[in-house]
């Protein structure tokens, strides 16, 4: 018995050391020679972008630095119909006659009153930590994330007033943040802007606090920015701001595209409320604010279109990425609206032609009526805005709008995750408009929202057969050993049709990770080692965007996303280092260089720079086990300089969550004589990194940014039990092996 003790102890003293060892243990190395005669085709030089779409809060209490929640009062939550965002404490009537502008109609007139108070709260959290549980206490809560030193620029419209007002901040306590500044605006009947500058003395969750003096007062269009967010008071940024480290964020990424603005959010819900690009466009005050498609019972979710089509034209230059607008083709969202239940309907003879006619008709535009001319010239005057030069009306209006020069559109997407006969019915008509007044403009088509099946498989027959001039954007979400299976996806496809634009990706760590932690390292390596096919197939495979980008923290829609946020802090998941990396570490060509028969489990792709003499090799390790291999790169000239990037952990659930980073890249430089190597250690992402030839430096290669500190445990109970668990079992089974001693010594004696 005492001997089963003591085996099932060192057991677990095994099992505890063996995470932290088996990472450090070193295989011998595989040899694979690398010839330039296997330099195959050219990698698309627009392969890796990202896709915004307002989802999670993305955009609206994320991306816009705008603070205040429902600025213009437009927006009503519930049934009880709920002025979101703000606390009133006055007589007020909400009024939707002689707003500042018809797309805005709504404002709040105050009665006179002494002490009346008006607070905004921000963009709050709703649910209780990695559950779906509304949390009333932070719903209820102000949480515009104010840091001290920081200075805010608050503005206000008002008409019919004459008042003083004292504009602070406040925390959750009733304490200020920040000193008060107050006063006085003498409007008449127009509506006229005042804005003050706040700083910000505190830093703590808070709110925006309005107080008035006597008189009437009728309020409108409030906006908090601080001024150290990105574009601030430049002339390009003419009417907002972004959040400045959710745009350090994508820069460091370094995106060679951004599709935009959706998703199903480019579509709308109804006829009713069909996207228009136009609405988004212009003074901020008079762009169309109007309820986000995936607000809910629990979430009140308004757009202000504060970033708007102008905004994310601008964005994409500053990132340098070519900007991949994606318009409806006057079809609303099919699943929201019953697509499939009704086709399936007419398709088993319980709709007539005539119904089914009817049905399409209240779902989507039809080609040859007065609404779809208007829309098609919607479409055709999104491109001059984009492209036209001052001369024309609409290039005239990007230039008022703080852009004189043309954005130099080339890209424009005709549907999101559409099929069916009345997507290539709006598809064939929208398409032949475009062509035929900016033939150079490529279109992207849709190929559905689901990556195989009956419609997936027709829509590539109509695709191949009559629309091999687009970019046909593909969609799907999947577990990780989906991908894993599915790496050779696209060597099969068609070299001479239409290329591809895998416009929405993730994959789902089953039963691994929580709901705001599946973006694991098990994710991360299997998107990794599926990138590694996108690249095997980037004479096919145009572009490729992970989806969604964004999501602020206890306020997501969806569970598997690249970046988190909340009021104060950027979380980075292990999907978001492998984006970047893939992203700022690729060739031009791609050099096929098969890895040895014994290599299941592991991925590689190798991309060649032949301009600047750089390799990367890219060495996927979804095992558990150190595979370690040496490259013989003699065809190529010496080795001036290599070194690895690497994403790894002890464990595949590794994640990154607010306040707790566990696993980030790091680069080691290599001795340059000799082969250079890859030591992948168990579930990891590398990327061998080697400069040949004439660059004797390793001049252009990607420097990893500053990274955040990483620790090896979650908390200081995790990092007590790893030190606890191992010594204490040597001390228990040292004690056992004492008595077990002086037991035996004593039956000899």
């Amino acid at each position: 018995m005492l001997k089963k003790c003591i085996a099932l102890l060192l057991c677990a003293l095994l099992l505890c050391c063996t995470p932290l060892s088996a990472a450090a243990a070193k295989s011998e190395a595989q040899e694979i020679k690398l010839s330039a005669s296997d330099l195959k085709h050219t990698v698309s030089d627009t392969l890796y972008g990202i896709f915004i779409e307002d989802i999670n809060y993305a955009v609206e209490g994320g991306l816009n630095a705008n603070l205040v929640r429902n600025n213009s009062f437009e927006y009503l939550h519930g049934e009880e119909q709920v002025l979101s965002g703000w606390e009133i404490d006055a007589d007020f009537t909400r009024k939707t006659e002689g707003g500042i502008h018809e797309n805005n109609a709504a404002y709040l007139t105050l009665a006179d009153g002494k002490d009346r108070t008006v607070k905004n709260k921000g963009f709050c959290e709703y649910f209780r930590y990695k559950t779906k549980t509304v949390q009333k206490k932070s719903v209820e809560a102000g949480s515009m994330g104010i840091k001290a030193g920081e200075v805010y620029a608050f503005s206000a419209w008002f008409k019919n007033t004459d008042t003083s007002v004292s504009v602070y901040l406040e925390n959750n306590k009733g304490e200020k943040l920040s000193e008060t500044v107050t006063f006085r605006a003498t409007a008449g009947e127009e509506w006229q802007q005042y804005s003050v500058e706040l700083s910000a003395v505190k830093t703590e969750e808070g709110l925006l606090v309005l107080k008035f003096g006597g008189g009437e007062v009728s309020l409108d269009y409030v906006c908090l920015y601080p001024k150290k967010s990105h574009g601030f008071g430049l002339p390009t940024w003419k009417y907002t701001s972004l959040r400045q480290d959710l745009f350090d964020a994508l820069a460091a990424m370094h995106p060679k595209f951004v599709r935009f603005p959706g998703g199903c959010v480019t579509e709308g819900d109804s006829l009713e409320n069909n996207f228009n690009w136009k609405n988004t466009i212009g003074p901020l005050e008079e762009r169309k604010q109007f309820y986000n498609i995936w607000r809910d019972e629990a979430m009140d979710y308004n757009n202000s279109y504060s970033v708007g089509y102008h905004e994310y034209f601008q964005l994409c230059e500053d990132l340098g990425a070519a900007p991949v607008p994606i318009l409806n083709v006057g079809l609303i969202c099919q699943p929201r609206c019953g697509y499939d239940e009704n086709y399936a309907k007419f398709q088993a003879g319980e709709l007539t032609q005539d119904q089914w006619e009817a049905y399409l008709d209240t779902i989507a535009l039809r080609p040859g009526t007065k609404e779809w001319d208007d829309y098609v010239q919607d479409i055709l005057d999104l491109i001059e805005y984009a492209n036209g030069d001052e001369t024309t009306e609409w290039g005239a209006r990007r230039a008022g709008n703080g852009h004189p020069a043309p954005f130099g559109l080339q890209y424009i997407g005709l549907g999101n995750e559409n099929w069916g006969s009345v997507y290539f019915r709006n598809l064939a008509a929208l398409k032949a408009a475009v062509n035929e007044k900016y033939p150079d403009i490529t279109v992207i088509s849709s190929a559905g929202p689901v990556s195989e099946g009956a419609e997936f498989d027709a829509s590539w027959k109509e695709l191949a057969a009559n629309y091999k001039d687009t970019i046909v954007d593909e969609h799907y979400y999947q577990e990780d050993d989906w991908y894993l299976a599915h790496t050779d996806r696209y060597d099969s496809y068609a070299r001479d049709g239409a290329k591809v634009f895998l416009g929405e990706y993730a994959a789902t760590s089953k039963g691994i990770g929580t709901i705001q932690t599946k973006s694991n390292l098990k994710a991360a390596m299997a998107e990794a080692a599926y990138m590694t096919g996108l690249e095997r197939n980037s004479d096919c495979v145009v572009m490729a965007s992970y989806a969604p980008l964004f999501a602020k923290n206890n306020a997501e829609q969806w569970l598997i996303n690249l970046i988190w946020f909340d009021a104060y802090e950027v979380v980075r998941t292990p999907s978001y280092y492998v984006q970047m990396l893939f992203m700022n570490n690729i060739g031009t060509r791609y050099l096929d260089a098969p890895l040895p028969e014994d290599s299941a489990g592991l991925y590689q792709s190798v991309t060649v720079d032949e301009e600047n003499e750089l390799m990367y090799i890219k060495l996927v390790n979804t095992t558990g086990e150190p595979r370690t291999f040496s490259y013989d790169l003699s065809a190529f000239g010496k080795v001036n300089y290599a070194d690895v990037i690497s994403l790894s952990n002890r464990s595949p659930a590794a994640c990154n969550e607010p306040g707790k980073t566990k696993i980030v890249p790091e680069t080691k430089k290599m001795a340059s004589a000799g082969n250079p190597e890859i030591q992948a250690d168990g579930y990891s992402v590398n990327i061998l990194r080697v400069a040949y030839g004439g660059n004797k430096n390793g001049d252009g290669l990607y420097t990893l940014p500053k990274m955040p500190e990483a620790s090896t445990y979650y908390t200081p109970l995790e990092r007590a039990l790893m030190i606890a668990v191992p010594v204490g079992a040597a001390a228990i089974a040292a004690g056992i092996t004492t008595v077990v001693w002086f037991k035996r010594k004593k039956q000899h004696k």
